[in-house]
């Protein structure tokens, strides 16, 4: 029974990643799975579609095509897929990259942007793409944060608690043999009161797609620590709307162009 149940888990996994590519991210799949789920009818729809579509594809699961510019996402082992460099573990909920880092002092206003982004200010610096970034979280069935930027900028901004929405992020390098794991939170410092970003303060707000075009594909703005609505991630911690108090903390960041691994834990 169980290794029933984890087979139609990983069937419906693959088909949310096939509806997802098709739909571009302009639809919510996940909601669309969910409410097939509730019916006999549409289990019986799942599982026959799944199978075919695993059948003819196995464990690559589509080619790019003219419809979406998403790549194929691989099966490496039993809950863990490769899409396109990004790293999908359904077992521990999480989403790695590799990146470099970028930036060892000086002010900084992203975490993580694509290597043809703004590199001049952000501390790590990836090749991995910000769609493919951001559609790693929708197959994980995790939705952005809505009216986070309305109430930012707005003129009277309220304090909220975004702690459930919060992801757990570490960097890992290693130096001779040595490794190191640390917050992304602490490789960044607010000079405004002498201390690094609150932990877990990064939340998954999303970027748009504005006629055809992903913002954030464009800007290549991935993690934000300025808040960028054009990002993927942004940080809430107080003074994200500041963009002349974060440096980056010299004494916690690994080497310049060091490479790492960066790990993305959701919300449990």
């Amino acid at each position: 029974m169980n290794r029933v149940r984890s087979s139609m888990q990983e069937y419906l996994f693959l088909l949310n990643s096939f509806l997802l590519k098709r739909a571009l991210l302009n639809y919510d799949v996940s909601k669309m799975v969910t409410l097939f789920s509730n019916s006999s009818f549409g289990r019986n729809f799942l599982i026959t579609i799944s199978i075919l579509i695993w059948a003819t594809f196995s464990n690559s699961l589509i080619a790019e095509d003219n419809g979406s510019n998403l790549p194929a996402i691989k099966k490496v082992k039993e809950g863990i897929y490769d899409f396109g460099g990004i790293i999908i573990d359904r077992k521990s909920n999480s989403v790695s990259i590799p990146a470099f880092s970028n930036q060892v002092n000086g002010l900084v206003e992203y975490g993580v942007v694509h290597e043809d982004g703004k590199i001049h200010e952000s501390l790590f610096r990836t090749s991995i793409r910000p769609q493919i970034f951001h559609t790693s979280f929708l197959l994980l069935k995790f939705k952005p944060v809505e009216g986070f930027f309305q109430n930012l900028w707005s003129d009277d901004p309220k304090p909220i608690d975004y702690s459930e929405n919060c992801f757990e992020i570490l960097v890992s390098w290693e130096i001779n043999g040595t490794m190191y794991e640390k917050e992304i939170e602490k490789l960044s410092i607010n000079q405004n009161r002498n201390g690094p970003i609150k932990k877990k303060s990064f939340i998954f707000t999303g970027s748009k797609m504005i006629e055809g075009t992903f913002l954030a594909e464009s800007s290549g703005s991935i993690l934000a620590i300025y808040s960028d609505e054009s990002a993927v991630m942004n940080n809430s911690d107080y003074d994200s709307s500041n963009d002349d108090v974060w440096i980056a903390n010299k004494d916690e960041m690994p080497p310049l162009e060091l490479p790492v691994l960066i790990r993305f834990h959701l919300p449990q």
